[in-house]
């Protein structure tokens, strides 16, 4: 695995999380309530992706970080299936 694909799939996953976060909470806003799950579920994927993207940079398996990498975008990916 090539390290230019490790970067840019590892900064589009990040920015996929950010986007996906910040649109929970403001949507799940209501009545100017901070909906605090969405936001306690985001910081938790952004420091699991942050610990994954550091072990695949610098450990010697990296590929083995890259399925954590993609188990963690499961809570991402499935919400959006059900508005399909």
């Amino acid at each position: 695995m090539s390290k230019r694909f490790t970067h840019l799939f590892n900064i589009i996953v990040g920015l996929l999380l950010l986007t996906e976060g910040s649109v929970y909470i403001f949507m799940n806003n209501k009545d100017g309530d901070i909906h605090v799950r969405s936001i306690i579920v985001t910081l938790i994927l952004l420091a699991a992706w942050g610990v994954s993207y550091r072990n695949q940079t610098k450990k010697e398996d990296p590929s083995s970080w890259l399925i954590f990498t993609m188990i963690i975008m499961i809570p991402m990916i499935l919400p959006w299936l059900f508005f399909i």
